[in-house]
């Protein structure tokens, strides 16, 4: 933050310099009687202003590499808190199924066998649903698709995944690869809790033609101006600080030589295309997780 703050105010500080340049010059032109004198000077000048001009681009540059870094931040850490909520999601739920045993137990032991077998079924229509874990088969995506599946039964957003390839042959590195599916996904959720009565949201994993295929799909609004939607700043939530997700997205799509498509007419469907590095996978028996994901 500090370094961005910085590098702003060094931007900002260029820019008058060569407006305070330029008024100079233009105040020298309109008083100056001998323009010999003048001329003598503008060599000079013009250094200035190149060297600032220069220092400005490099100024500007900085802001950009700190925004990205501070956007990565964002975004680690809020995967790192979703991975922390599953945990201690799990770890409650160990605590409670410890106590349902000891409960089933001691009604067994006093030969209630009806009550227990009550008792039983009222804990498994409870928490089977939330007891079911997605295993992507690849470690850090299983993190992210369980703890985005957390936030959207929160948000009441039926949430559908499907696993058709071995990702385990990824060879982008983990945190790259979470900060693209996951920032996707969660654009995909705002997209979809929009005035939906039942929103919806999927991701389903293939591997096409030597490239590992992701589509996710929200049951969302059009995205209008889709040439845009990856440009530095551009949102469509109408605040600040917005818009930038993206653009990070695309960046990272482009350095590992991947492509990126959107799809946007009943329902919005983003597709990512990430090379194999040479790996097979194709010969992979797909398993859904959670079936017909774009219905």
């Amino acid at each position: 933050m500090t370094l961005n703050r910085d590098s702003s105010w060094l931007v900002i500080a260029m820019i008058l310099a060569q407006t305070l340049i330029i008024l100079l010059l233009n105040i020298n032109i309109s008083t100056t009687s001998d323009l010999r004198i003048l001329q003598a000077k503008i060599p000079l000048i013009n250094l200035f202003i190149v060297m600032i001009s220069i220092f400005s681009i490099v100024a500007i540059k900085k802001v950009e590499e700190n925004a990205k870094y501070r956007i990565e931040a964002q975004l680690f850490k809020s995967h790192i808190e979703q991975i922390e909520t599953l945990l201690r999601n799990s770890r409650t739920q160990k605590h409670e199924y410890a106590r349902h045993m000891q409960s089933v137990q001691a009604l067994i032991e006093l030969d209630m066998t009806d009550e227990a077998k009550d008792y039983l079924n009222g804990i498994t229509e409870q928490y089977w649903p939330d007891d079911d874990i997605y295993f992507i088969g690849h470690p850090a995506l299983t993190g992210l698709i369980n703890s985005k599946r957390s936030v959207a039964q929160l948000k009441g957003i039926d949430f559908a995944v499907a696993v058709k390839c071995d990702l385990s042959q990824l060879s982008i590195p983990a945190w790259d690869l979470c900060s693209i599916i996951g920032n996707l996904l969660d654009n995909a959720m705002e997209a979809a809790i929009q005035d939906k009565d039942n929103p919806r949201v999927g991701i389903e994993f293939k591997y096409e033609n030597h490239y590992y295929t992701t589509y996710i799909i929200n049951n969302g609004n059009m995205i209008p101006d889709k040439e845009k939607i990856f440009e530095a700043g551009y949102t469509t939530k109408g605040s600040e600080g917005r818009g930038y997700g993206l653009y990070l997205v695309k960046k990272l799509v482009d350095k590992y030589k991947g492509y990126i498509e959107i799809i946007s007419e009943k329902k919005t469907t983003i597709i990512i295309k990430l090379p194999d590095g040479g790996e097979k996978s194709a010969a992979y028996h797909g398993r859904e997780l959670c079936p017909e994901i774009g219905g």
